[in-house]
């Protein structure tokens, strides 16, 4: 897998811009997520292959004209960059934009960058205000400069997340990336100690003698620290002047604030998990406009994406596996509640993902149930359906809302059980509350990722009992190595209908759920779901018989 593109892009789709890459001929080979919205109300579009150039030659107008002019320079190497400003309006309103291309080169190839960026505010406000005119064009080189450094400051960063093998690494490159732009003269991440309750930089990057703070910080004497309140609130914190705030001489040496005017501190989160703090120190006051802050919130993500890949690729090289067992006594869960709105004992079977990315897990009944229940009757269900039911009990799709489902898949764990029963029911496991308990167990990759996802269980519920906990050796090839060839291999449509299939017990004999229900509950035709399925098994076939033949030690 190319993690360098899949950062790129994550990055890309995440600038507050609109961004398309062209090649020498003109065509589009790229474009982010705010291109593909721009002027669209009921769809959206790439753009990937038309010719730009001569699509701006259509309309034959004198910014057209200097827009072409412009990147043909650019193509024919006259120069490096162009910009320009020109009106957009449209029959309801007015509109301003400003437009910067770029020349670089990938392996060898020449491209060009498209950006374009809304500028109508500022133009209205000239129009309408003349004597203002001084402040709109210090706002003008404030845009023009953050379009300079964005795709140096991207770039640079990036190359230093992708090609980072260890967190230490990333931390340590990314600080000496910040401090090589003006006007960053020290840059740190920060690492929480949840058990002794600190706040520790870890690496660090200064420009000449800068000092740092003395030692670590305490998460609650010192709460007014912005590194510490973006840790605790999952915001970023800027302080735009040092001078006007009181508490700055008790984090630094006196007189440090005249190295450092203003200090931005930005959380580095990825879903549920936050990796720590990355604080940045600029020798000026007011260092951190919005757009500034756009851009390095957008850094700040991609910073925790690359740490979490490398944590992932941590995960599936280690040589042991925690299985980790809990009970959980708390009515709000979703599994809870659908046990008690069901008055039956309700078993997991397996989970798969919409088309939308929202989870969907399966679950067995021990009854027969007729109607599904409301799910607006339970909180973290989007809905219910009723893919099967006979004697022995009713096989549920139950669209999951709960977030509890994607905060453990991003601690590394993989659901073997999650099982419960009603309050009254005789199966339930007895509370000092009277209350039913779902039991949880969940494969883990090691102790760290274990202690992080039993310490999210006990914040988000009543009381989690630990059942137990056993570390045991994972074996060379593992299921999970066929599982990750399979799902690179088959497209998302694909893995969900075999996933689905599998999960409402379709391959049993006879079968108690039809092709026609599970393509229904996919919202495809049958004959698109059947397609779907047999080109999935082909594949899962290929991969085992391939795997088997590669191995015959093992047969």
């Amino acid at each position: 897998m190319d993690h360098r593109h899949e950062l790129a892009e994550a990055t890309l789709e995440t600038l507050p811009l609109t961004v398309a890459v062209i090649d020498t001929d003109g065509e589009i080979l790229l474009t982010n997520q705010a291109w593909r919205e721009f002027g669209s109300d009921d769809h959206q579009t790439d753009h990937l292959g038309v010719d730009y150039i001569a699509t701006a030659a259509m309309d034959d107008d004198e910014h057209a004209r200097r827009a072409i002019d412009g990147l043909e320079a650019i193509i024919d190497g006259e120069q490096e960059t162009f910009s320009m400003e020109y009106p957009c309006h449209t029959p309801d309103r007015k509109q301003w934009f400003l437009m910067r291309a770029n020349r670089f080169t990938v392996d060898g190839d020449v491209r060009i960058s498209v950006a374009h960026l809304e500028i109508t505010d500022r133009k209205l406000a000239e129009l309408a205000v003349e004597e203002t005119t001084a402040e709109l064009r210090e706002e003008h080189q404030t845009l023009e400069h953050v379009l300079e450094r964005i795709n140096g400051l991207l770039r640079d960063v990036t190359d230093a997340v992708v090609g980072a093998t260890t967190r230490d690494e990333i931390e340590r490159q990314v600080c000496a990336c910040l401090t090589d732009t003006d006007p960053y003269v020290l840059a740190w991440i920060g690492r929480a100690d949840v058990t002794n309750n600190r706040l520790s930089p870890r690496e660090w990057v200064s420009q000449g003698e800068v000092p740092l703070e003395d030692g670590a910080l305490i998460l609650e004497s010192d709460a007014t620290h912005p590194a510490v309140r973006a840790l605790e609130t999952g915001d970023p914190q800027v302080l735009q002047d040092l001078e006007t705030f009181d508490d700055a001489d008790r984090w630094w040496p006196v007189g440090a604030t005249d190295m450092f005017q203003s200090v931005a501190a930005l959380p580095l989160v990825y879903g549920d998990v936050t990796y720590g703090v990355l604080v940045l120190f600029a020798d000026e006051a007011n260092a951190f406009a919005d757009q500034e802050r756009l851009v390095l919130e957008s850094l700040a993500d991609t910073i925790a994406t690359a740490m979490n890949a490398i944590e992932t690729r941590h995960m599936l090289a280690a040589d042991t596996v925690i299985e980790l067992e809990v009970a959980i006594d708390d009515p709000s869960l979703f599994v809870t509640a659908l046990a008690d709105e069901l008055e039956a004992t309700i078993t997991y079977r397996g989970l798969t993902y919409g088309k939308d990315g929202a989870p969907i897990a399966f679950f067995h009944a021990d009854r027969r149930i007729e109607t599904s229940p409301s799910a607006d009757e339970i909180d973290g269900i989007t809905d219910v359906t009723i893919l099967s039911t006979h004697d022995a009990g009713t096989l549920l799709e139950v669209g999951v809302r709960d977030s509890i489902v994607a905060a453990l898949a991003e601690h590394g764990a993989s659901i073997r059980r999650f099982d419960t029963s009603p309050a009254d029911g005789t199966e339930a496991r007895p509370t000092a509350t009277g209350r039913s308990v779902a039991d949880l167990t969940v494969d883990l990759p090691n102790g760290q990722s274990a202690r992080s996802a039993y310490d999210l269980l006990e914040q988000r519920y009543d009381t989690v009992e630990l059942i137990s906990y056993h570390e045991t050796d994972q074996p060379t090839q593992t299921p999970q190595d066929l599982l990750g060839r399979l799902e690179s291999s088959l497209t998302e449509r694909q893995l969900t209908a075999l996933r689905t299939a599998y999960y409402a017990d379709y391959f049993e004999w006879p079968r108690n759920v039809s092709g026609e229900d599970l393509a229904q509950s996919m919202d495809i035709s049958r004959s698109t779901f059947h397609q779907h399925l047999r080109t999935a098994q082909r594949k899962l076939l290929d991969e085992l018989f391939d795997d088997w033949a590669d191995s015959p030690t093992d047969r």
